[in-house]
């Protein structure tokens, strides 16, 4: 993989991890249902990374 599509990688986990929290916090109750809520939370940072990192990776682009 190129390194122009880091961003990708970030994005593609955000969205599985925010799927496993779904999942934790609707059909998994009790302890398991805070981790849940964790992991939608850690999954929507690594959303806003990746699509942080792509908008650099376009300026760049358009500046050269």
């Amino acid at each position: 993989m190129e390194k122009k599509e880091t961003y990708r990688k970030y994005i593609f986990m955000g969205i599985v991890i925010i799927a496993l929290g779904i999942v934790f916090s609707t059909t998994l109750k009790g302890n398991v249902e805070s981790l849940g809520n964790v992991l939608v939370a850690v999954g929507g940072l690594l959303f806003i990374v990746g699509m942080s990192k792509k908008k650099k990776e376009e300026k760049e682009r358009d500046n050269n």
